[in-house]
């Protein structure tokens, strides 16, 4: 899926997404969106869990990033990243992960 100048920049993450999905309909369902400008991918998994995004980086490749917490809703949460070039597309799947949960107490 090069990238052609006459195409729409969103139409090669459209295509790539929806090779992913069909490709792989065992990975965690996420919130997908398309910059039209750059043709990037970006998914938010609704799974608080690092293997969520970790099951990605396997199919697409990459490593996952743990990021800086960060307080949202009462609750301390590291956001999980992963960032990679698949099919001519820029793909970021993120996830946020509360700290109770990575030390494996109730969230």
């Amino acid at each position: 899926m090069s990238n052609n100048p006459t195409r729409s920049p969103q139409l090669g993450a459209a295509l790539a997404l929806a090779q992913l999905l069909q490709e792989h309909p065992e990975l965690e369902v996420a919130s997908w969106s398309v910059d039209p400008m750059l043709g990037s991918l970006s998914g938010f998994l609704f799974e608080e869990s690092v293997s969520a995004v970790e099951a990605y980086a396997e199919v697409l490749g990459g490593e996952v990033q743990q990021g800086l917490p960060y307080v949202f809703e009462e609750r301390t949460v590291y956001p999980y990243r992963l960032s990679v070039v698949w099919r001519d597309v820029r793909v970021s799947v993120t996830t946020t992960v509360p700290l109770a949960k990575l030390l494996g107490r109730a969230a």
